[in-house]
């Protein structure tokens, strides 16, 4: 492996640099990350570093597509190149950074915060579906993000949902159908924010609640159900009375 920082390897990349061609690059770039996925399993830390500083030097001249391919290519791995995938991460076009942000593991939680608060939905989304995501997090997405980060945060068993959080998530399930079902999915879900839940529904999207639950919180909802039926039969909304009304008005003085 050392043949990878070779004087011969690093003379053709000086060449490739200086000539200026995105098409050699793009090449030169395939060929480096070959290299490295096909021996990442057994590289040592000082070989991934070689291969972080002469990709990182590749890719800054180099299409979206490419980025995104290498993007994709590195998010699984458990070893990867720490300052390439930073960089990624960063990246302005989402396609390019989603795929590291969504899996790679060596992104600091500073960096991903700073993302959280920086970047548009894209960029958000694919925080939210990372395998762990912190309350802090959690908080930033749920303040920033639109229904379609939500959508994955909510359906993520991974996040780490404060009650203020969740107090979020339920006003949206109010005009989301698919964050309410995601709710319900969670094994993490309070009763009271589940009693909460059915409580704010409509009887057909608590119908529908009910027929997606787990069973072992069918009961659950089915008591909710019945608690919001009660007060409705014991607090029926409130008739005028036209005749009175109308008494009531003739009766009171007239004023100019």
């Amino acid at each position: 492996m050392t043949a990878i920082a070779s004087p011969d390897l690093i003379a053709k990349l000086d060449h490739v640099l200086k000539a200026g061609s995105p098409d050699l690059c793009t090449r030169m770039l395939q060929e480096v990350a070959g290299l490295f996925l096909e021996d990442a399993h057994r590289l040592s830390a000082r070989h991934v570093e070689v291969f972080d500083d002469i990709l990182i030097r590749l890719s800054e001249s180099v299409e979206l597509r490419t980025l995104t391919t290498l993007s994709r290519s590195l998010a699984d791995l458990h070893l990867v190149p720490r300052e390439l995938a930073r960089r990624l991460a960063n990246h302005d076009d989402a396609d390019v950074a989603a795929p590291i942000l969504r899996a790679c593991d060596c992104i600091p939680e500073t960096d991903l915060i700073d993302i959280a608060w920086m970047r548009a939905e894209g960029h958000l989304s694919a925080i939210a579906g990372r395998k762990a995501v912190s309350q802090e997090l959690t908080d930033i997405l749920l303040m920033r993000g639109d229904g379609s980060v939500l959508r994955v945060l909510a359906g993520n068993p991974g996040a780490d949902i404060t009650s203020a959080g969740l107090a979020m998530m339920v006003d949206a399930a109010e005009c989301d159908e698919e964050i309410a079902g995601a709710l319900i999915a969670r094994k993490d879900l309070p009763r009271r924010v589940l009693a909460d839940l059915v409580r704010r529904s409509t009887p057909r999207q608590q119908a529908r609640l009910l027929k997606i639950a787990r069973p072992d919180i069918q009961d659950a909802i089915r008591a909710a159900i019945d608690a919001c039926a009660a007060r409705a039969f014991a607090n029926p909304p409130a008739t005028i009375d036209d005749a009175k009304a109308r008494a009531k008005a003739m009766t009171k003085p007239f004023s100019v």
